[in-house]
C-alpha cells in the first residue's frame, strides 16, 4: 500500500471514530437530559428534529478532524523525507 493510500485509510478511520464518539457523546446527553423531562411519545416526536439537526455537524466535525489529520499527517511524511 502507498503512502498516499495509507494516509487517506488512517484519516477516513480516525473520521470515522470521530463520528461514532460525536454521536454517542449526543446519545448519552441527550438520554441524561431528555429522560426526566419528556415521556416517551414526546423523545419519539422530537427525535427527527434533534437527528436533523445535529447529525449534519456531526458529520462536519468528523470531516475537520480528519482534514486536521491527514494535514498532519503529510506534514509528518514530508518531514521525514528531509
Amino acid at each position: 500500500m502507498t503512502s498516499k493510500m495509507k494516509n487517506i485509510v488512517l484519516t477516513s478511520a480516525i473520521s470515522l471514530i470521530s463520528f461514532v464518539i460525536n454521536f454517542l457523546i449526543f446519545t448519552y446527553s441527550y438520554n441524561k437530559l431528555a429522560t426526566p423531562y419528556l415521556n416517551e411519545e414526546q423523545r419519539v416526536e422530537n427525535a427527527d428534529f434533534i437527528m436533523s439537526n445535529t447529525l449534519l455537524l456531526f458529520v462536519t466535525s468528523a470531516v475537520i478532524i480528519g482534514i486536521m489529520f491527514y494535514l498532519f499527517i503529510k506534514n509528518k511524511a514530508s518531514q521525514n523525507k528531509l
